[in-house]
């Protein structure tokens, strides 16, 4: 008698879990590659967000530093949403890998720089050639937040002391033929570029490369790309 008030009690609990789960089945969202209204919409509210993203930096050399703190914080709210998005396994279109990319671009966090990489070079492999130099710049970001050289001479930096900007040190071994594909600049464009942000300076005289020193980043330092 007890042995089968265990099975029919063995039953029931079983029945109950398949009951459980084929209520949660039915009530968890098809995946978005399979919900095209949804896939829709998010790659739509992908484009706005990253259209904030660039209003929020037209004139970025001219705002305050309490402006740039306010810039950071609306870059916060758009990375968490742009993650939430991805999480739900929204993105399909190069446009929407290039999106995120560029927001995530504007981060303060070296692994966001790293993702940006990964990212770009989705929207460069799905036929969005325009991408390489988010992937240059992204590189470049996360190799000089991490203590290294960057490649492609994407990135500057100001010095808080004297006011004045200077081009983060470069990688000697890296091929300059693979720059100016992805980048489109030369390092001598891009000092010339460095030399323009400090024209309104007289104190910035030639400062060229920063002074401070980077650890060398040869070959394997970028999984995936060098």
């Amino acid at each position: 008698m007890k042995n089968k008030y265990f099975t029919f009690l063995t039953s029931v609990l079983v029945c109950a879990s398949c009951a459980s789960l084929s209520q949660a089945k039915s009530e968890f969202p098809k995946p978005c590659a399979q919900d095209q209204a949804r896939l829709k919409a998010r790659s739509e509210e992908l484009q706005k967000i990253v259209d904030a993203d660039q209003d929020d930096r037209k004139d970025w050399f001219h705002l305050t530093q309490e402006q740039m703190a306010e810039v950071a914080s609306r870059d916060l709210i758009r990375r968490k949403r742009v993650g939430e998005i991805y999480g739900e396994g929204c993105f399909s279109l190069a446009r929407d890998y290039a999106a995120a990319a560029l927001v995530y671009q504007h981060s303060d966090f070296s692994d966001h720089y790293f993702q940006t990489f990964l990212w770009s070079k989705q929207a460069v492999e799905l036929g969005d050639p325009k991408q390489k130099w988010t992937m240059a710049a992204g590189i470049d970001r996360y190799l000089t937040h991490t203590g290294r050289k960057q490649l492609f001479a994407t990135q500057a930096s100001k010095s808080f002391q004297s006011d004045c900007w200077c081009l983060e040190q470069i990688e000697k071994t890296f091929p300059a033929e693979i720059r100016l594909d992805y980048a489109g600049k030369t390092i001598e464009q891009q000092l010339d570029w460095v030399a323009s942000l400090n024209k309104e300076n007289p104190k910035c005289k030639n400062e060229g490369l920063c002074k401070q020193s980077l650890k060398d980043s040869p070959k394997g330092t970028v999984p995936g790309f060098w």
